[in-house]
C-alpha cells in the first residue's frame, strides 16, 4: 500500500500542476483538496473508502481516510526555506513535522494497518529537510520518498507504513 499511495499522490499532483503551483508558490496548504482526490482514486479500487472516518463513541478519533481496512493520515506541510519561485513566508517546519509525528502516534495507538502520507514543500537545495524526515522514519515499518518538480520547485511525496512494534 505504501507504493500504491505514493504513486496515486504523484499522479494526482502531476495531473494538477497548475493548481498545485498556486499553492506551492504561496506556501498554502492543500490537504483538504488532496484528501478528496486521493479518496476518489482509492474508491476506484476499494469500495469501502471513506473520508474523515470516525472511530469510537465516547473518545472519538477522526481519521483522514479509511480504505481497504486501513487508516490513512494525510498532511501537506510547508517549509520556510528561501526558494526563488515561492513567496517568502514564515512557515514553521518544526511545527509541521511535529504534527505528522502526532498523527503517526495516533495511528500507532489504534493498532491497525496505518499509513502516513504527506507532501512537503518547497524543498531546499541543501536538503536540510532530511533532518526533519528522520523524526518520522524512525516510527515506520517501511516508507517511500519521491521528489517531484513543480514549475522548478521541488516537493517531496512521502508515504509510510506505521510500525506497531514498541521500541
Amino acid at each position: 500500500m505504501v507504493n500504491e499511495l505514493n504513486n496515486l499522490i504523484q499522479d494526482i499532483l502531476k495531473s494538477n500542476v497548475d493548481l498545485l503551483f498556486i499553492a506551492v508558490k504561496q506556501r498554502a496548504k492543500f490537504e483538504g483538496w488532496l484528501k478528496f482526490e486521493l479518496a476518489c482514486a482509492l474508491k476506484k479500487k476499494y469500495t469501502d473508502t471513506r473520508v474523515e472516518y470516525c472511530l469510537g463513541k465516547e473518545k472519538k478519533v477522526l481519521i483522514d481516510i479509511f480504505s481497504n481496512g486501513s487508516f490513512i493520515e494525510l498532511k501537506t506541510p510547508n517549509t520556510n526555506y528561501k526558494i526563488e519561485d515561492c513567496d517568502d513566508k514564515t512557515r514553521p517546519i518544526t511545527k509541521n513535522i511535529s504534527s505528522i509525528v502526532n498523527d503517526v502516534n495516533k495511528l500507532k495507538q489504534l493498532n491497525n494497518k496505518g499509513y502516513i502520507a504527506f507532501v512537503l514543500f518547497p524543498l531546499d537545495d541543501k536538503e536540510k529537510y532530511k533532518n526533519h524526515i528522520e523524526k518520522i522514519t524512525c516510527c515506520l515499518k517501511n516508507y517511500q520518498e519521491t521528489i517531484l518538480t513543480i514549475n522548478k520547485v521541488k516537493v517531496l511525496v512521502f508515504t509510510g507504513e506505521i510500525n506497531f512494534v514498541l521500541s
